[in-house]
């Protein structure tokens, strides 16, 4: 699968709304950092809101590197970009609070759907929302899953302007749903200069074979006939990517895990770059685990 090809499965979105000019809240003291509310709108001109996270022990004045932190889906609607923040859901996965102690500023935008941005549905539920925005996108001839990398497109732009980030030095990383936008971020913007990627990702195929259905960011009309998730991994090559996942994991099946390990590491050799690349299955589950949020600093650290 080339490029050019993938872009067009993602969705045209050549008559979406650009525009650089956000708004920042007063600062939230947290102790070791400060929490702001960044305003700025998505690709179709409506709002979204993230927080910047400044460690409380830098020296804001000097660009730092950041990192963009996206949050995972669990079918909690009413939470998006507090959790990683530890403001906010499963405190396990506030995986913004170690690189934050590691001095990086920290972005957390809002999904598409989540927190701020859920849409109405006729019974009220979350899920029956998200199947709306799904197939309001398709009816626009998008996808969810391009609406949310031009929306995170938006983040980017705002984010690389804001005092105290360096902008050649921005990474992502996220957990679940919050994994597999890192995953797919990396390979659309070339900005992004390293991805770790916890329990995100799975071979389609494998997951319409045992009939696991998944966040409908996942899926791209018509990628079978291009290929699958473990063909795109040469497209990411040699950015620096640190994927991971857990051999208990109930909703992405080992084999499928292995076989995307495997499939990255012959992407990374080929592209002289093995040494950018971390892959692991862990015996555990669907969790971005603190030893896992140790090693994504540490990767980053590396990289950035």
């Amino acid at each position: 699968m080339d490029r050019s090809t993938l872009l067009s499965l993602i969705g045209s979105f050549e008559l979406t709304h650009f525009d650089n000019s956000y708004e920042l809240a007063d600062e939230v003291d947290h102790g070791t950092f400060t929490a702001q509310e960044v305003s700025y709108t998505d690709c179709d001109g409506k709002p979204i809101t993230a927080l910047l996270l400044i460690p409380s022990h830098i020296d804001a004045s000097i660009p730092h590197p950041a990192i963009i932190a996206c949050h995972q889906h669990a079918g909690e609607y009413e939470i998006g970009k507090e959790e990683p923040a530890g403001l906010a859901g499963d405190g396990s996965n506030a995986f913004a609070l170690p690189l934050l102690e590691a001095g990086y500023v920290v972005f957390c935008p809002e999904h598409i759907g989540f927190g701020a941005r859920q849409v109405p549905s006729r019974d009220g539920s979350g899920r029956e929302a998200e199947r709306w925005l799904f197939v309001e996108e398709l009816l626009k001839g998008r996808t969810l899953l391009g609406k949310s990398l031009h929306d995170l497109s938006r983040g980017l732009a705002v984010l690389s302007t804001l005092p105290g980030v360096d902008s050649g030095r921005i990474g992502i990383a996220g957990h679940s749903m919050g994994g597999l936008m890192a995953f797919w971020f990396g390979l659309f913007e070339n900005r992004i200069r390293a991805v770790a990627s916890s329990c995100g990702i799975g071979p389609l195929r494998l997951l319409q074979q045992r009939y696991i259905n998944h966040t409908f960011n996942m899926y791209l009309p018509g990628i079978f006939h291009h290929g699958d998730i473990e063909d795109l991994f040469s497209l990411l090559a040699p950015t620096p990517l640190y994927l991971t996942f857990g051999a208990n994991d109930p909703i992405f099946p080992k084999e499928g895990s292995h076989l995307l390990c495997t499939r990255a590491k012959e992407a990374y050799e080929a592209a002289g770059a093995i040494d950018a690349l971390i892959t692991e299955i862990t015996d555990d589950g669907h969790g971005y685990t603190a030893e896992k949020q140790k090693k994504s600093v540490e990767f980053f650290n590396r990289w950035l």
